[in-house]
């Protein structure tokens, strides 16, 4: 069995009916043996109907009307996290629920406390879902997973086209238990992971991601360097100010 391969660590379950805790406990990414089975089945599922092609073009659309008209703008903030997430969204049967998902994504990971904020954001998202269920969670689950990791896609694939420098993997690492103890797996040259928790959707990010960064050819960076975001395992700009060319 490879490192990837191994179970993850567990989270609580038992916890509030629709809170943030209730939602990892209720993911494929949490879980292991059979639900992870079953829960991994139903974001496939989820996922099944969307064409890839039609993402592409409609998160190169969206990004340009965004960008229309707007003399310096923040990729991260403005275009690489709400398009996609929004895209996808429409794409699973939902509205635009995209500044819901960030709030909940900055919460989603066991190390992390939900604040009200995020509570709140996943009680609308449920409700958008149609309550707390299995299903309601695998959407959630796709939408959460695709915030950051697909904003790092775009941050860094935008950084290298714009630099010349290579382009950066967003997520470095990821958490396994093995032998009993819950240890740090590095994701070097498997952006998407491996095995039977390979990234469900890695084609549906990379599409997504290419149309956003389409509509931004002709742009050009404000600066030449940039921050980047301070998580042990993620690398991927704060801010990336573009302008047009």
């Amino acid at each position: 069995m490879t490192a990837l391969s191994a179970p993850v660590p567990p989270v609580p379950t038992e916890v509030p009916p629709g809170s943030v805790a209730w939602l990892r406990a209720s993911v494929a990414r949490f879980s292991n043996g059979p639900d992870h089975t079953r829960r991994r089945a139903l974001a496939v599922d989820a996922l099944a109907p969307v064409d890839v092609d039609t993402l592409q073009h409609n998160a190169s659309e969206r990004t340009s009307r965004i960008m229309a008209g707007l003399d310096v703008v923040d990729v991260m903030a403005t275009i690489a996290r709400p398009v996609p997430v929004g895209v996808l969204a429409e794409a699973l049967g939902l509205p635009d629920v995209s500044a819901d998902v960030a709030l909940v994504a900055a919460a989603y990971h066991p190390h992390m406390t939900p604040d009200a904020a995020a509570e709140a954001a996943l009680t609308r998202l449920l409700a958008a879902c149609g309550g707390p269920t299995e299903a309601a969670a695998a959407r959630i689950g796709l939408l959460v997973q695709a915030c950051d990791a697909t904003a790092g896609l775009i941050g860094n694939g935008l950084f290298a086209s714009l630099t010349g420098k290579p382009a950066e993997q967003p997520v470095l690492a990821t958490r396994r238990r093995i032998g009993g103890e819950d240890v740090t797996v590095p994701l070097a040259g498997t952006p998407f992971g491996a095995g039977p928790r390979a990234c469900p959707g890695s084609r549906h990010a990379v599409a997504l991601a290419t149309g956003v960064l389409a509509a931004l050819r002709g742009f050009r960076l404000t600066e030449r360097e940039t921050t980047w975001v301070a998580a042990p395992n993620l690398r991927m700009p704060a801010v990336l100010r573009v302008t047009r060319g």
